[in-house]
């Protein structure tokens, strides 16, 4: 309509003003025009840049164009498996995908704008309040995810990993992009909130030799593996152990697995790690089965490398070489997002659970999507998380998670291991709901595996009583 006047004034109007006497301006309408045109174009450029195309909603720049308040968060939201979801939606439902995502947000959070990225990012800002406090509302909006996603026909398990980024000094891009990293990193360790601390970047230097100080950690014995002991309920007896990579360097002391590998993943040096921890874990399944009964040892298989095309090569190259029965060994695969191409990951494990290895899913209740992961995954046993084992004594709650679990696992004809088995009650309430193993501090702590050894020795002799625990 606004062109319409504008192009009247231009065309029409001299003609008419001058019968009346008026003096027109035509050039002037053709600035007016051109002015006119020329904010049209920025306005439209301006919301698509301040927009997400697809879903219509307000992208990561909003967030970075004007100051943010004072005393408020920058929270960014990760959603796992999003891109499959897309893969599997015709394009026209793009938007409305993300735009039923961000109500939930919206509903959860109070917040008026959430933010849409690429890659199932979601990001929005709220008062500070108590880190407690924070986390805890933050675990409180992961509940509202627990409901399948409904788009059109189609119906979508999720979960979603927080950033939480609170450095008030730092500007709008720095927190944005950091919460961002937050998010991502809690994505792939599987964790509901990742905060991000600006101390850590003192500890750049530190970590861009970190590599470096793996390999020699894994050449001269700082790195290593301890051992912690599984009691198998129905045989009464120490039956396995699942081994757990430990690093003392001579400088930092003991340094978190979580830490090392997290940067071992991110720097494709995951490989090299895992396939060490295979070969050391097939020397301890070799000594242990030498010693007495069938003894199953457990390692971990880091989810992103489960999906790697040289995966099985390598893996088959190792077993070749050592000639070990892969029955002896269980690979655990965490219940996380945390791999790329889930077809390829499957295929993966399938493939060696044809070699003889027994599959575990571990952490089972608390990663992404667990019943769909239990039906693709071709596995022979299920590991309970120790948030649901710890407090099945005496939460209601908990124990009937539990049991319901076990029943469905032995439906599925599953093995089922308790982790988390701290004290005698839990351990004995495990052997009344049917459990088949139970692994925790009541029964060993990890330890090294020539002490394991001595014990499970003494154990495994003739007229020795099979039920020792500590």
């Amino acid at each position: 309509m606004a062109y319409a006047v504008i192009a009247f004034n231009i065309l029409i109007g001299p003609a008419l003003l001058d019968q009346v006497g008026v003096v027109s301006n035509p050039a002037a309408a053709i600035v007016e025009l051109a002015s006119f045109a020329g904010i049209r174009v920025w306005t439209k450029w301006r919301q698509a840049v301040l927009q997400t195309s697809r879903s219509g909603l307000p992208n990561f720049l909003t967030l970075t164009q004007t100051p943010l308040p004072p005393q408020h968060d920058v929270i960014v939201a990760v959603i796992g498996r999003y891109e499959e979801f897309l893969a599997t939606l015709p394009a026209d439902l793009h938007g409305e995908c993300a735009r039923q995502i961000a109500r939930r947000f919206a509903v959860g959070c109070g917040a008026r704008d959430i933010c849409h990225g690429e890659g199932g990012l979601f990001a929005w800002i709220e008062p500070t309040r108590p880190l407690d406090q924070q986390i805890e509302n933050l675990e409180g909006l992961r509940a509202l995810f627990a409901a399948p996603l409904l788009v059109g026909q189609h119906v979508f398990d999720t979960n979603v990993h927080f950033g939480l980024e609170r450095n008030h000094e730092f500007d709008g891009l720095t927190r944005v992009n950091t919460a961002v990293a937050s998010a991502t990193e809690a994505l792939k360790r599987g964790r509901t909130v990742e905060l991000f601390e600006a101390q850590r970047l003192a500890n750049a230097a530190w970590e861009l030799s970190l590599l470096t100080r793996i390999d020699e950690g894994m050449r001269n014995g700082d790195i290593w593996l301890a051992y912690q002991p599984q009691w198998d309920y129905r045989e009464g007896r120490i039956s396995g152990a699942e081994a757990l990579i430990r690093w003392n360097d001579p400088v930092r002391g003991p340094i978190r697995p979580d830490e090392f590998i997290l940067q071992a993943e991110q720097a494709g040096r995951i490989d090299a790690l895992t396939y060490w921890v295979l070969d050391q874990a097939i020397t301890a399944t070799e000594r242990f089965n030498a010693l007495g009964p069938t003894f199953q040892v457990s390692i971990n298989l880091s989810a992103q490398l489960v999906d790697k095309p040289s995966l099985i090569s390598s893996v088959a190259e190792i077993v070749r070489r050592r000639g070990i029965d892969c029955r002896l060994l269980t690979v655990e695969v965490t219940e996380t997002a945390g791999m790329c191409n889930r077809p390829a990951a499957i295929r993966n494990l399938q493939a060696l659970r044809s070699m003889g290895f027994r599959l575990s899913i571990d952490d089972f209740g608390t990663g992404e999507a667990s019943l769909s992961y239990l039906a693709e995954l071709p596995s022979d046993e299920l590991k309970l998380d120790r948030r649901f084992v710890s407090k099945i004594v005496h939460h209601e709650r908990e124990r009937h998670i539990v049991a319901s679990t076990i029943n469905l696992a032995h439906a599925l004809r599953q093995i089922v291991v308790a982790e988390g088995v701290e004290d005698l009650s839990t351990f004995e309430l495990l052997r009344q709901l049917g459990c088949d193993v139970g692994q925790g501090y009541h029964i060993a702590k990890p330890e090294p595996l020539e002490l394991l050894l001595s014990r499970y020795a003494t154990m495994a002799e003739p007229g020795t009583a099979r039920a020792q625990k500590r």
